[in-house]
């Protein structure tokens, strides 16, 4: 029996059509804080070191976790907890929230709030990872420090695929370079083994400067925006060194301080599970044939500007923009990219 009246419940009295069994206590089941107490130390044993949940789990249910599992092994449940904030619809951008969140399958509290449910919001994860792809989706989170509220819109999801665009045409550029691609770098399995020696060259003394922000920034509270925004530190500084050596111009040009940069991109990245498959339009059976027809547009168009019938070049510029596909004019050509 409880010794006061605020304490939460251990065993909860049946309720016609609940699982039940019986006990010395009478017929009922755990109550909701005992069952996780119960499954953790199943299987995690009776301390652990990660424990995570929402900002909302914080009181009362881990506090009476807490409670009842110290109680019980009269040891620490948990050396680190990690609440992570919550996922909320930005009602600005009207396509969620409210009524239609209900529909979808949110409880009526958690459509008032624009907290979206796992089976609710934006008409469920999987419909929305084929709209928008897993990897934008994950780094429209990782922006974001894990206890912060996300609000979410499909724009905001888009507007994050604007950043990927950033790695992936590096990771072209580094492909038409060295003919090496990106995906089959081999990784640093420690984080000894990653270390940047620094030296006169740039590129790696801006490598060594932001692959340490990027691990400290990731020590503190595993803030994943801070270190997305030493990434980008790093793909700049990796462009920059490109352009001044023009090393896409310059065949046998060495590449190792490069190659050492994109192996620490890929180290980094993969520490937040980005990157770590090519885009799946990169490995499609029908990619050879994409190129091909892009290969002969561009043609089509090269040849337009040569007659100087530039109505008809920035016609299929414009065109193509529409379709979702860029067109970037370089002296040995022009190359196209999605996005």
């Amino acid at each position: 029996s409880k010794r006061s009246p605020g304490d939460f419940a251990l065993w909860k009295k049946a309720k016609p059509g609940e699982p039940s069994w019986d006990s010395p206590w009478g017929q009922g089941r755990p109550g909701w804080h005992i069952e996780c107490s119960a499954m953790s130390k199943s299987i995690l044993g009776e301390t652990f070191d990660i424990h995570g949940g929402g900002l909302d789990l914080t009181f009362p249910h881990h506090e009476n976790e807490i409670a009842q599992s110290e109680c019980c092994h009269g040891k620490p449940m948990v050396n680190y907890w990690m609440h992570n904030g919550l996922l909320r619809s930005d009602p600005s951008a009207g396509k969620i929230g409210g009524k239609a969140e209900r529909e979808k399958g949110a409880t009526e509290g958690e459509a008032a709030s624009g907290k979206m449910s796992r089976s609710g919001g934006a008409g469920g994860l999987h419909s929305l990872i084929d709209r928008q792809g897993g990897e934008r989706i994950r780094f429209f989170l990782l922006r974001t420090h894990y206890r912060s509220t996300i609000l979410f819109s499909e724009p905001a999801i888009e507007e994050a695929g604007i950043g990927l665009d950033t790695f992936y045409r590096l990771f072209e550029r580094y492909e038409r370079i060295t003919g090496i691609s990106f995906y089959d770098i081999e990784t640093a399995k420690t984080r000894k083994e990653g270390e940047i020696e620094a030296g006169s060259d740039e590129l790696l003394t801006l490598l060594k400067k932001h692959r340490d922000a990027y691990l400290e920034k990731m020590d503190d509270d595993f803030n994943t925006g801070g270190g997305v925004s030493e990434l980008f530190e790093i793909v700049r500084g990796v462009n920059k060194y490109i352009d001044q050596n023009k090393l896409e111009e310059t065949k046998g040009a060495d590449t190792s301080s490069l190659d050492q940069a994109m192996a620490t991109i890929r180290e980094l990245s993969a520490i937040l599970g980005l990157f770590t498959d090519k885009p799946e339009a990169d490995s499609s059976e029908d990619a050879g044939l994409v190129d091909a027809l892009m290969g002969l547009v561009i043609e089509i168009r090269a040849n337009s500007r040569k007659k100087k019938d530039f109505e008809t070049s920035d016609l299929i510029r414009d065109r193509l923009t529409e379709c979702g596909i860029t067109l970037e004019d370089r002296k040995d050509g022009t190359l196209w990219r999605k996005g």
